[in-house]
């Protein structure tokens, strides 16, 4: 009935604005041409500033060097320092990385995250990612098609409805093309062979709207980006103790760590080591007994872990005589992918004042997620263990007849080494290789529409379907479960190499042969959308005309995912996991969500009265009806004020939505195991320093996954600005903003849950003695939260040298982000504070000066991101300077020149990153976010870089 109401109210408006259409002509009966402005739905002569847009053409694009998509919102000071990108997604580390995401790159306008951003393709919606089914992935978007780029900073959803929290991101495509041009570009490091980039394009247009009534075009682009890893680069080190940073890690990648077990050569009390030390060692390995942990590619020593990570149980007991990896060093900095998109758009005269068009936009994304080589204990399996009939009398054990035995008491003094029985062990699996993860996303949309204008009065009609699908597949790095356990039980692989060593062809045959390839689970969403408005005066006020638009928005969106279906995704040898079928070890295993699809219904009105010739209000409301979900109405009031040419005061406010997305509904529950090590805060309330292995619990068991009670997130926010001009040709802008939140939609993780464990002792579930068995975890409604910012613009162009200097400077300065966890729960300031995902930089910003000579444009460009506060390691070490630290700013210069001055002929060659900055230190490591001592949310990994471009126009 409410949708009824509005429709019928909008109708007569629309009605009254025909009836007064007159009034509304044009006295000369010349009309200007009028343009639709990303944020609203009227169009308008010009845009004088009403809104916090910010305009990116494709010049500029061009001269910062930016190659993608992903680069121009990397490059955005709105745009937060995330973890949403092929690097920083690829997420088997940690609990709080989106395991569906495919490795996309999605925008995160202030920090609400990819579903509080809107992304739009000429104003009309894409389809989501198809595994994540939550937001656009930005490797659909053909940049090389794009006109320009407008970013709303502002709430829109009173005109776009849901994801609009955080703002709009509007693709706008070339119109009119005519020729033929082909390009290519082309980059690399200088600091090293790997990480180059390389990219093609060809783009056709026939046909002249004015004079031909026609036009064709289309363009067909291919890039290609090849892998980076840690071991490129001298400053990827996951081992400096000096600094901070060890690896908490209890497995070597060559000769494996014999650890303590019940009926195993090394019992769980330990081994002294030669006739004066006393100490009982828990852990031995012959590379740490001879200093050698770093004779093998990518083994440290353990020495300093029980100073720079005592609080996560390192003693001397278990670490002296221990090898670790340093896994950051393995770890991948820069996703190897190939991307294939295309437009093709014809648009055609229907009569003197219609244009109709028929838009094809497709992409096809492949990239390799790689994640250092998968690591297991032998004694999740007991010994005399049967499975599936067969009797495993030492387990995955290492046998005492095997080949490769070691007599760690004969050689090296372990006394209490008891070499009649079977070895117990942890390996890191390097002869297996990388894990390695192949994701596929396609995306496309087909759209066709009319648009035109009658007298005074523009309207719009489209319709479009976009779909999307994506899938993950193993590649390499995995092993069948029941087949590995038989392998290490044989004795024919040798788990015990010294340095120059390797494994024989029979044993590395037998390696191979365990190997699983296949796809894991994969994901479609599809969005059918309806587009209608009508836009145009509504009468003559003295301050000019009062306009109005309305429209309707009526859309089904679809989402399925498979899950893991064909394999059984294991974290260890238990009975269990190797009876289950296609037991796969180290997998990222998923559950699967039903298909399912939703309608969603939306109408809205617009309205600009200009009150003075000084004073514009703009004024909007939109109902959105979602099925499953429910309604919402959303209001937004602008106010635009001149008081005189070079002074302009702006200002909005508006409720938003954002609608749970339909994986974040329907999810199945999927069984994960935690990263790292955590101490019990019931057993252990003060784990800093206590070294008790009862308080350092890893690989506990969580659940995960879907809620279909989640409501809608609710946002009240606002902004206020000024627009000035303090000099000729100068232009400088600043606004604050803020946004309040409700029912924030929330991952909930077994990290944040630890932290606040008095609120959430019910989701950790417990045995007869109890121990920590299951944690339950997933998606809730989370509590509040409260987002201030400020952000500054500048614009100057002047004379020099009689050639034009133009300098653009975009600012954000983000006071304050509270989150609360639930209501109960006290609002935490993120801003400057190190997390999991979205990192709120105190400072981002850009400064770009071109200098345009007739065939020879130069520009430089400077990138900052401002310093913040490093992962708090208090309970990692009880030594005060290895507990808290300020990670330091990052600023890079780009600088890139192009040529025009042969015909039909453009060159362009840069530097990127010109005084070759490394990342700065952090002492994080990939168990808690992605990136070990750098991080790639806020740095570029790649170092000082040449890239060349060369453009052909044919005809």
């Amino acid at each position: 009935m409410k949708l009824n109401r509005l429709v019928g109210r909008l109708a007569a408006l629309g009605l009254a604005a025909h009836a007064c259409a007159v009034l509304a002509q044009s006295d000369t009966g010349a009309k200007l041409e009028r343009v639709e402005v990303t944020g609203s739905s009227i169009k308008r002569l010009v845009d004088e500033g009403a809104l916090p847009l910010e305009v990116i053409t494709a010049d500029q694009i061009r001269q910062k060097g930016l190659t993608s998509a992903e680069d121009v919102l990397r490059s955005l000071s709105a745009n937060a320092a995330n973890a949403n990108n092929a690097v920083s997604s690829n997420s088997v580390f940690g609990q709080e990385g989106d395991r569906l995401a495919g490795g996309g790159a999605y925008a995160n306008l202030r920090g609400l995250g990819p579903t509080g951003t809107l992304v739009l393709l000429n104003g009309r919606r894409l389809s989501n990612q198809g595994t994540s089914g939550g937001s656009v992935d930005l490797n659909a978007i053909p940049l090389e098609m794009i006109d320009r780029i407008e970013v709303l900073k502002d709430g829109a959803s009173a005109t776009y409805g849901t994801d609009a929290i955080g703002g709009v991101i509007n693709f706008i495509l070339k119109r009119d093309y005519q020729g033929v041009q082909g390009s290519v570009n082309f980059s690399t490091p200088l600091t090293g062979p790997r990480g180059k980039q390389r990219k093609v394009n060809l783009t056709a247009g026939w046909g002249d709207m004015a004079t031909q009534g026609f036009n064709i075009s289309g363009s067909l682009t291919h890039s290609s980006n090849d892998i980076l890893r840690g071991s490129d680069r001298p400053w990827a080190l996951g081992y400096q103790p000096d600094r901070g940073l060890a690896p908490d890690t209890s497995s070597s990648p060559f000769f494996a760590n014999i650890i303590g077990q019940a009926n195993s050569a090394l019992t769980t009390a330990g081994s002294t080591i030669g006739t004066t030390d006393t100490t009982k060692y828990t852990v031995l390995n012959a590379l740490a007994l001879t200093n050698q942990c770093a004779a093998v590619p990518f083994g440290v020593s353990q020495l300093a872990n029980p100073t720079v990570l005592s609080g996560l149980g390192y003693t001397k007991a278990n670490s002296t005589y221990r090898c670790g990896t340093d896994y950051g060093r393995q770890y991948m900095l820069s996703a190897p992918s190939q991307t294939t998109s295309g437009v093709v758009k014809a648009s055609f005269n229907l009569g003197k004042d219609a244009t109709g068009f028929v838009e094809f936009v497709g992409s096809r994304y492949y990239s390799l997620g790689e994640f250092t080589p998968y690591q297991f204990s032998t004694t999740a399996l007991g010994l005399n263990t049967t499975v599936n009939g067969k009797l495993y009398d030492h387990g995955a054990d290492y046998p005492v007849d095997g080949p490769y035995y070691v007599n760690m008491k004969a050689l090296y003094g372990a006394n209490q080494f008891d070499p009649t029985k079977p070895i117990a062990y942890r390996l890191r699996m390097w002869d297996w290789g990388y894990r390695v993860l192949g994701n596929e996303s396609v995306n496309d949309r087909l759209t066709a529409g009319v648009e035109g204008s009658f007298g005074d009065y523009d309207y719009r009609v489209s319709l479009a379907r976009g779909k999307a699908s994506g899938y993950q597949e193993m590649v390499d790095g995995y092993a069948d479960t029941t087949k590995l356990v038989n392998l290490l039980a044989s004795g024919v692989y040798n788990p015990f190499l010294l340095p120059g060593q390797t494994q024989t062809a029979a044993a590395m045959q037998a390696v191979e042969a365990t190997k699983v390839h296949g796809r894991l689970a994969g994901g479609s969403t599809q969005v059918d959308q309806l587009l209608a408005n009508i836009s145009g005066p509504l009468m003559k006020l003295p301050a000019g005309d009062l306009s109005f638009a309305v429209g309707t928005d009526l859309r089904r969106e679809f989402y399925g995912y498979s899950g893991t279906q064909t394999y059984s995704c294991v974290s260890s040898f238990s009975p269990a996991n190797m009876a289950a079928t296609n037991s796969v070890m180290g997998c990222p295993g998923n559950a699967s969500a039903p298909d399912m699809t939703r309608n969603v219904g939306a109408v809205y009105g617009e309205l600009l009265i200009p009150a003075l010739k000084s004073l514009e209000f703009d004024v909007a409301l939109r109902y959105d009806h979602y099925q499953q979900v429910g309604s919402t109405t959303n209001p937004k009031v602008g106010f635009k004020f001149t008081p005189n040419a070079d002074l302009l005061l702006r200002g909005s406010y508006n409720t938003g939505f954002r609608a749970p997305t339909p994986q974040q509904l329907n999810l199945g529950t999927v069984q994960l195991a935690t990263t790292g090590s955590f101490a019990d805060p019931v057993k252990c309330p003060n784990p800093t320093g206590n070294n008790d292995p009862s308080c350092q619990l890893n690989s506990i068991p969580y659940l995960s996954g879907g809620n279909a009670k989640l409501k809608p997130e609710k946002s009240r926010q606002g902004s206020l600005g000024v627009v000035f001009s303090p000099a000729r040709d100068m232009t400088l802008s600043m606004d604050y903003w803020q946004i309040k939140m409700i029912d924030r939609i929330h991952n909930l993780t077994p990290t944040q849950e630890l932290q606040n464990y008095s609120v959430f002792a019910d989701n950790f579930i417990r045995d007869a003695s109890g121990n920590i068995t299951l944690i339950q975890a997933g998606w809730i409604n989370a509590g509040g939260s409260m987002t201030k910012g400020l952000d500054l613009t500048g614009n100057w162009t002047t004379t020099l040298g009689g050639n034009k200097l133009t300098t653009t400077l975009s600012a954000t300065k983000m006071i304050s982000a509270k989150e609360q966890l639930i209501s109960s729960t006290p609002m935490i300031q993120y801003v400057g504070q190190w997390t999991n995902t979205t990192l709120y930089l105190p400072w981002k910003g850009s400064l770009t000066t071109s200098y345009k000579m007739p065939t020879l444009t130069t520009t430089l460009s400077a990138n900052y991101s401002s310093g913040y506060w490093d992962e708090d390691h208090t309970t990692f070490t009880t030594v005060p300077e290895l507990q808290r630290r300020k990670i330091s700013k990052y600023v890079t210069f780009n600088l890139v020149g192009t040529f025009t001055g042969v015909k039909d002929l453009t060159l362009s060659a840069g530097i990127l990153n010109l005084f070759d900055r490394d990342p700065p230190f952090t002492w994080h490591d990939v168990d808690n976010a992605v990136g070990t001592g750098w991080d790639p949310r806020v740095a570029d990994p790649r170092g000082r870089t040449v890239q060349l471009t060369a453009s052909y126009k044919f005809f």
